[in-house]
């Protein structure tokens, strides 16, 4: 059982100088017996032993003292290395009287108030050297001071604790601080990785719809026109910067290539998030053009001419209106005339390859540039001696078999 303090002494007895009837008896187990003369020293007794003039004597005062073991809780407050501040300290500790003669001597009867001072002393030389924060290692070299001291010749002290005490309001109080800071700083950790993984996966455009969402498109238009303007600032000191040291330093060539590339920034899309604000960047520029119909091929009117002639010949307007029915018939596939010239040369023809066994000549692709003309007078070829079909007359000024105008060779 534990208790905060206790009497030792139990009783005190006046005693007479004769007792014939009511003679000194031993005290019981756990007590003992302090006989006071008149005069000398105090006599104490144990249980078990004999008193001597129990019946008649000289004895003045009898005090019976307990002699047991009680289980003490002391509230000590000590002080910290900071004096404002001190550390509410419990002590368990187990008492027990082994000097009845000199707690009668000394006049003890609070056993508590006995005990709180000189433990106090003690234990405040040990505290002062922690601050209020060292909670625990405070509490450990206070343990490690009391484990051993035992007492003194009245009182044997053993099992002593210390314990240092908090307010249970404040860690109430305290613990639910702890848990809404714990919480805040989780919810913000979460808040904070979810804006990393939309900065990592969408960049800069994944902020400016942050932006859009929390404050509105203008907010949004505005860090836009922001980032374009400081980047063309930034465009326009490089360059000046490369116009005023393009001196000795720099070859031409290199002056010239940095001049390219800042104005090729410059006049080009913009860096800035979504393109910026240039007009070049209106939605849907970036688009491939929507198909054209085919427009209707046009022949120059001075062919017509040319056929509608007198020197015009029925060759001539039969190979014109062949040349009219081929292009009338020619798939969106098959050259033209108005088909752009390819940046390379023409790729050449196997080697080997027999020309007149593939296609007609007149049917292949030139990519060289070419203008449409009237076609050139032609006349017949002589039939084949074997009674086979004429050649075809050639639209190639100068390379037909035919002879001179008017007639075969």
């Amino acid at each position: 059982m534990q208790q905060t303090t206790y009497d030792p002494v139990l009783e005190v007895q006046d005693l007479s100088p004769l007792r014939l009837l009511n003679p000194l008896r031993p005290p019981v187990p756990g007590r003992a017996l302090v006989l006071v003369p008149y005069e000398g020293a105090a006599v104490t007794v144990w249980p078990g032993d004999t008193i001597p003039s129990a019946r008649f004597g000289a004895w003045q005062t009898a005090f019976t003292v307990d002699t047991g073991d009680h289980r003490l809780i002391l509230t000590l407050p000590l002080l910290s290395r900071d004096a404002t501040f001190a550390f509410q300290s419990s002590l368990a500790l187990t008492c027990r009287v082994i000097g009845p003669e000199a707690v009668v001597r000394r006049g003890i009867r609070d056993m508590s108030a006995a005990l709180s001072d000189p433990l106090r002393k003690m234990l405040r030389q040990v505290s002062r050297h922690f601050d209020i924060a060292e909670f625990h290692e405070a509490e450990e070299a206070l343990n490690d001071a009391v484990r051993e001291f035992p007492g003194d010749d009245a009182i044997r002290l053993s099992g002593m604790q210390v314990e240092l005490l908090v307010d249970a309001d404040e860690v109430a109080s305290s613990g639910r601080h702890f848990r809404d800071v714990v919480r805040e700083t989780r919810l913000e950790g979460m808040r904070r990785q979810r804006h990393l993984d939309m900065l990592r996966a969408d960049g800069v455009e994944g902020l400016i719809a942050e932006i859009l969402e929390k404050e509105g498109p203008t907010a949004a238009w505005t860090y836009i026109e922001k980032a374009e303007e400081a980047e063309r600032a930034e465009l326009r000191a490089t360059l000046e910067m490369i116009l005023k040291r393009g001196d000795k330093d720099r070859e031409p060539f290199e002056i010239a290539e940095a001049e390219r590339a800042v104005l090729g920034r410059v006049l080009g899309g913009s860096a800035a998030p979504f393109g910026g604000m240039r007009g070049s960047r209106v939605r849907g520029s970036a688009l491939p053009p929507a198909p054209t119909p085919e427009e209707p091929r046009e022949v120059p009117s001075h062919a017509y001419e040319y056929l509608g002639s007198e020197d015009s010949t029925a060759e001539e307007k039969r190979a014109s209106e062949s040349y009219d029915y081929g292009m009338a018939s020619m798939s969106p596939e098959t050259p033209s005339p108005h088909t752009p010239i390819a940046d390379g040369p023409p790729e050449d023809e196997p080697i080997g390859s027999d020309v007149s066994a593939g296609t007609p000549s007149s049917h292949r692709y030139d990519p060289r540039p070419r203008s449409l003309r009237a076609p050139e007078k032609s006349h017949p070829a002589p039939a084949d001696d074997a009674g086979g079909t004429p050649p075809k007359a050639s639209r190639v000024r100068g390379l037909g078999s035919a002879g001179p105008r008017g007639g075969a060779q």
